[in-house]
């Protein structure tokens, strides 16, 4: 799937394709109850969804391809074999 095609399924498509197909990698957190989970898809698509940990559901999803928002979990992930063929890591 790329990530046009990702982007053109409604919203709760998308989020049972990142629960379904997706590949956990990292946590990162945004103040205090606001945590943001990356997942790894398959066709190079990664996937960020954020979680408002006291109203206990997610509050957002944001899809991407290009390595420049990895930044955020640089020290803290470890991607899974397999992802040698993704071209801008």
């Amino acid at each position: 799937m790329t990530l046009y095609q990702f982007n053109q399924l409604p919203y709760e498509a998308q989020l049972a394709t990142v629960h379904e197909t997706g590949t956990y990698l990292a946590t990162r957190w945004e103040g205090l109850n606001d945590s943001v989970l990356l997942y790894h898809l398959p066709g190079g698509l990664f996937a960020e969804l954020c979680y408002d940990v006291e109203a206990n559901h997610i509050t957002g999803l944001r899809s991407f391809t290009s390595s420049v928002p990895l930044a955020d979990y640089a020290h803290y992930i470890q991607l899974p074999e397999g992802l040698d063929d993704i071209e801008d890591l």
